[in-house]
């Protein structure tokens, strides 16, 4: 299993093997593929503390499981915008992401977004059952809070598209 977030306990859990298969099988070395992955989980506790997963995990029970979906893919890109935040302070108050960082977190976005997975485990693509987001979605939205540096621009609810 992957890292996930664990809203009961506010915890964030790394399968380190994870690791090997997102340099390995996912074609997406670099320490920053992992901080990438890390931030994302950490989006999530900030949404938690927010009131954006409780809310959405009360929603959910009054769902489709197409509509749960389409509501996960807005949670997991707010997350992936709320990591890109992140990567803004990270450069503007210590000043440590190195030459080509940004691009290692894009390259992570992009390899692991469903339709890449999809294409690659069964070789078709079916947009209705995405939970994550396409690559390009999660790449725009982590570019989203990296270029912007505030929450407020990670609103995933709200746009008026993905």
């Amino acid at each position: 299993m992957g890292p996930f977030y664990c809203p009961a306990d506010e915890k964030v859990y790394i399968d380190l093997g994870f690791y090997d298969e997102l340099k390995t099988r996912f074609k997406a070395p670099g320490d920053f593929a992992q901080a990438y992955v890390i931030a994302h989980e950490i989006g999530h506790h900030i949404q938690n503390q927010l009131g954006i997963l409780p809310a959405f995990n009360q929603a959910r029970a009054r769902m489709s499981e197409r509509e749960q979906n389409r509501a996960s893919v807005k949670v997991e890109l707010q997350a992936d915008c709320f990591a890109g935040v992140w990567a803004h302070y990270a450069q503007k108050e210590r000043d440590f992401i190195e030459p080509g960082d940004i691009d290692e977190a894009l390259n992570a976005a992009s390899r692991i977004g469903d339709d890449s997975i999809q294409k690659t485990m069964t070789g078709r693509v079916v947009p209705d059952s995405f939970t994550h987001g396409s690559s390009a979605q999660r790449q725009r939205w982590f570019k989203t809070g990296f270029e912007s540096g505030r929450l407020g621009t990670c609103d995933t609810f709200k746009a008026p598209s993905l």
